[in-house]
């Protein structure tokens, strides 16, 4: 397979080989990996944010939030790897989080209803995504303080780690500690969902 023009050596990227290595990554919730998948996914999303008539500023939020939705596929089993670039797949779950909170909004972005969807589709999408987000947080609430928040802050409230410092929102006071107490605290939740999924026979 060839080398996606994504994974330059500039980006986050450069640790992966193919979008096969990287989707491997993910499935273990590897940070490189997260943040690789975001890197290549931004400019994408802010683009659907913008034609949804949603401020610049839940960029981040729906990021996060469908990029929380692809790893709980993932982990599910629900997303299987077969030859389609995982940002494609998390690219398409922003577009539906971003659809669903504009048509709340009483929007309608006809520009981005191309794609056929079944007429109850937006009911279903959203009652998984609420189940999703309800296993995250149940598994954040098994890891505790300060796990869960480091990982909350970052990952789905879409804080900038210059902020988390600046703000005292963690006991760690430079970037380098809170990234590493990050990457620490993500190998926990993957253990933390893997002893679950396992206890529950998912």
């Amino acid at each position: 397979m060839s080398r996606p023009k994504w994974f330059s050596d500039a980006s986050p990227c450069r640790r992966f080989a193919d979008d096969e290595q990287l989707v491997q990554a993910l499935r273990q919730w590897d940070n490189e990996a997260i943040a690789c998948l975001q890197w290549n996914c931004h400019s994408a999303v802010k683009s659907i944010v913008r034609r949804c008539g949603l401020p610049d500023e839940r960029t981040e939020e729906i990021l996060n939030s469908a990029t929380m939705v692809f790893l709980q596929k993932t982990a599910e089993g629900a997303y299987q790897y077969q030859g389609q670039s995982p940002g494609a797949y998390l690219v398409e779950i922003a577009r539906r989080l971003s659809l669903a909170e504009a048509r709340k909004q009483g929007r309608n972005p006809a520009d981005l209803d191309s794609v056929p969807e079944p007429a109850d589709a937006d009911a279903a999408w959203l009652n998984r995504r609420q189940e999703a987000a309800e296993t995250v947080q149940f598994l954040l609430d098994r890891l505790g303080s300060p796990c869960a928040e480091v990982i909350r802050l970052h990952h789905i409230e879409g804080y900038a780690d210059e902020e988390v410092i600046r703000l005292g929102l963690t006991p760690y006071s430079t970037i380098a500690s809170l990234k590493v107490k990050r990457s620490d605290c993500m190998k926990k939740l993957v253990q933390s969902a893997l002893q679950w999924k396992n206890s529950t026979n998912i």
